[in-house]
């Protein structure tokens, strides 16, 4: 799949709900997740990759909480929803409350996996 026609399947099965992108190349050796707005922002014409999953915010979720388990809680309230995050940083253990959007759920996705999901 190459520039072209990656913007194209993108294009076809996007819908509102599709804030994410899971990619990988055609050797399969290696495996990414994105926000749907970046991953678009970067493809080039003479990108080819393997494949590609469009993810919604509820699957996206679904992964953070496969990778970060009891460290990332999801908190409903009246004000809004929110991510309840522990993680270790270069002062200890630290404790993050942040709104529920798709920014958040990457950064969060990231640093849990150390940029590599294949490894998580």
């Amino acid at each position: 799949m190459k520039g072209r026609e990656i913007l194209t399947t993108v294009k076809e099965r996007a819908t509102a709900d599709h804030c994410f992108v899971k990619w990988w190349r055609k050797e399969e050796d290696f495996l990414d997740y994105e926000l749907l707005d970046r991953f678009l922002e970067h493809a080039t014409e003479s990108e080819e990759i393997g494949g590609l999953q469009l993810l919604t915010m509820n699957e996206m979720r679904d992964e953070v909480k496969r990778i970060g388990g009891t460290r990332v809680k999801f908190i409903h309230e009246a004000s809004g929803d929110k991510i309840e995050w522990v993680h270790r940083a270069k002062e200890g253990v630290r404790t993050h409350i942040c709104a529920y959007t798709p920014e958040a759920l990457m950064t969060i996705f990231d640093v849990e996996t150390h940029g590599n999901p294949v490894d998580s």
